[in-house]
């Protein structure tokens, strides 16, 4: 049996909205059966207005050394856990700031051997998508409309696919966080997921099937079934993210993920080895190792 998710291990000692140590989640992961386990903190922020509430009093220069203890602190486990758990290290992306992430994120990925780069879109032109349901409300509105939200968000994810060319793409639909049960997107909307798709497909990057939202009470995985249908009938890959942040959502959620997965038509399922890349398992192969 394999066990294993790429989007997570968040932690509370380099993650202010996170909880536990390091070290702890590790232990968790390893006593929850993850026979790998990825390791994505945050990047760093580069402007006091894109910080997350709580990170004042780091600031944009406690938050890049919290990152780079980070790195040092999950590569130096990596080597040390190595008997009992492939941990593989990255980190997940921002598209800020909106002038230059594209730079920021590269010098990031080489200032380190990252085993690989989780990409996510969190903002539209600076203003967060996801934080609050009244931050996104007021979004929308300036924008013109969730159908204009919902476009602008999609456009950046495709450029974000096109240009960092990630490993993981992750929690593909975040937008529709805040949307009512039974929430689709409109035909435009729909044209736009498949132009997204198709850059997926076209740079060899696998799907983040994230159990977070479900987890949460925000509505199925992400991404939605249709759209993992769609996934699926393109030869799209996925993977598995439990997007954990503290030893309390290690793993949790991740068999809607898998039930979620079958239900689209796939019966195979890719994560990533240090030595060989990424690697397919069958469905029935996948869950937590006995111990």
């Amino acid at each position: 049996m394999v066990w294993f998710s790429y989007h997570g291990g968040h932690s509370g000692e380099f993650c202010a909205h996170a909880t536990s140590t390091l070290e702890e989640v590790v232990d968790t992961a390893i006593a929850r059966g993850f026979t790998y386990y990825g390791l994505s903190e945050h990047c760093p922020r580069y402007r006091e207005e894109d910080l997350y509430p709580g990170e004042e009093r780091l600031g944009v220069t406690g938050l890049a050394a919290a990152f780079e203890a980070y790195a040092t602190h999950a590569i130096a486990m990596r080597n040390a856990r190595a008997g009992q758990i492939e941990l593989l290290v990255g980190f997940e992306t921002e598209t800020l700031p909106p002038d230059g992430w594209l730079k920021a994120m590269a010098q990031l990925r080489a200032a380190h051997p990252f085993d690989y780069v989780v990409g996510s879109v969190h903002d539209i032109c600076g203003r967060w998508v996801d934080y609050s349901a009244t931050a996104t409300a007021a979004l929308t509105a300036d924008l013109g409309g969730p159908e204009a939200l919902q476009l602008a968000y999609f456009d950046a994810v495709t450029n974000m696919v096109e240009t960092l060319r990630p490993d993981v793409v992750a929690h593909l639909d975040l937008v529709r966080k805040y949307e009512p049960a039974g929430f689709t997107f409109s035909n435009r909307v729909s044209r736009a997921v498949k132009t997204t798709l198709e850059a997926i497909r076209a740079t060899g990057g696998v799907l983040d099937v994230n159990c977070a939202a479900f987890r949460n009470g925000y509505g199925p995985v992400y991404p939605l079934p249709q759209i993992l249908e769609q996934a699926q009938t393109m030869g799209i890959r996925v993977t598995l993210g439990d997007d954990s942040h503290g030893v309390q959502t290690v793993g949790v959620g991740l068999e809607q993920s898998l039930a979620a997965i079958a239900a689209a038509g796939y019966r195979r399922v890719s994560y990533l080895t240090r030595a060989d890349g990424w690697r397919e398992a069958l469905l029935d192969t996948i869950g937590p190792r006995k111990c």
